[in-house]
């Protein structure tokens, strides 16, 4: 008798085992679509920006704002940075760190 419960019991922490594997599995196959859905996603957005890195209006954006380079018969105009000086300097101002209270003090003092 006490054979039958040993062996019973083995069956049952078996039987639970594998059930316990089973739904372990289950959880990494959804898992795994989850990624692959994401993974096709990407790919779908990496064939329609290669779709339009292919064209032939891109190409020439490319070629006018990288090379700066331009049609025949067309003129390229460079424009300033909006930063720039109004009297036409091309330096940007150095950033000025004010002065301590007290070093304004010490230097009236001093002359």
């Amino acid at each position: 008798m006490a054979l039958i419960l040993i062996i019973g019991w083995l069956l049952i922490i078996s039987l639970a085992r594998d059930v316990w594997q089973i739904r372990t599995g289950f959880g990494r196959i959804t898992e795994a679509n989850r990624r692959l859905e994401a993974e096709e996603a990407k790919n779908q957005a990496l064939k329609s920006k290669l779709g339009m890195v292919l064209t032939e209006e891109y190409k020439e954006k490319l070629i006018r704002e990288k090379l700066n380079m331009q049609k025949e018969g067309e003129v390229l105009v460079v424009m300033p940075e909006k930063d720039l000086y109004r009297d036409g300097l091309s330096k940007k101002p150095e950033i000025l760190i004010p002065e301590a209270n007290w070093i304004k003090w010490w230097k009236l003092l001093l002359e």
